[in-house]
């Protein structure tokens, strides 16, 4: 039996082809041909979709940043307390010269622990602590969205109101405290600056997530094969075949028996 390639439907042959390059990729659309009109669709959605993911790490990148430098405003904080509780023991008339000798050590002790805490709160070696330059970052996709955070330069506004220069003995006692309280008071504001900006971080994170996964759900409702759908497409167009092929090949057997008549 001879059949012909032209004698077959080539519309047939080409569904059945798309129909299987769709099977094999698990996409409804995998060229433009296949769906003009879609295809900018996804396009634009797989674009909305890359910039807010990368926007997402940045937003996750300055939650970290914020709580790295909580963390070290944290530490900071608890020496600020010793130090005012030892303002407060260095207030005794009794304390005889070796007492306040070791108060002062003590506190320059915590003092230097501080000025530590504060250059070694670091992320990705930028600091939110000794750096008065507010950190901008990209929270969006689209160019103007962005977010400042806050950063403070505390060695310098710690230095300003004394506290690197604290004298414990009890004539000076009064300014001690005055200063150290001035110290807590900056860290208070610093650290209540650092939440508001974790708190619209984790906010704009939320949005940025179900934004993606939204986007992402109706880019595969576009783009994704129905495997069930196609292999009904496949079976229907196979069979279709089967029987074209069967037709042409009683066409060809029946051609063969009427040359043969002829040639008797």
């Amino acid at each position: 039996m001879h059949i012909g390639a032209t004698g077959l439907n080539p519309s047939l042959t080409t569904s059945i082809q798309s129909t299987a390059e769709k099977i094999a990729s698990g996409k409804q659309i995998n060229k433009a041909s296949d769906n003009p009109a879609a295809i900018q669709i996804l396009q634009q959605f797989s674009s909305q979709i890359k910039g807010e993911s990368a926007a997402f790490r940045n937003v996750i990148d300055g939650i970290s940043a914020i709580q790295t430098a909580q963390g070290g405003l944290s530490q900071v904080t608890d020496s600020l307390q010793q130090l005012r509780e030892l303002g407060i023991q260095a207030g005794n008339g009794t304390l005889n010269p070796s007492d306040r000798d070791a108060i002062q050590t003590q506190a320059d002790e915590l003092v230097a622990g501080i000025k530590d805490s504060l250059n070694g709160s670091t992320f990705n070696n930028r600091s939110l602590l000794n750096n008065a330059d507010s950190l901008q970052t990209q929270t969006g996709s689209e160019a103007d969205q962005q977010q400042s955070l806050s950063s403070f330069d505390l060695l310098t506004e710690f230095s300003d109101v004394g506290l690197f220069n604290l004298d414990f003995s009890l004539d000076n006692i009064n300014d001690t405290l005055t200063n150290i309280d001035k110290a807590l008071d900056i860290a208070e504001k610093a650290n209540s600056a650092f939440g508001a900006d974790q708190n619209r971080l984790e906010s704009t994170a939320n949005t940025l997530g179900n934004s993606i996964l939204n986007q992402s759900s109706s880019r595969s409702q576009i783009e994704d094969a129905d495997y069930a759908e196609l292999i009904t497409l496949m079976t229907k167009a196979q069979l279709s075949r089967d029987v074209e092929i069967a037709m042409l090949g009683q066409a060809n057997a029946n051609r063969g028996q009427v040359l043969q008549l002829l040639k008797t």
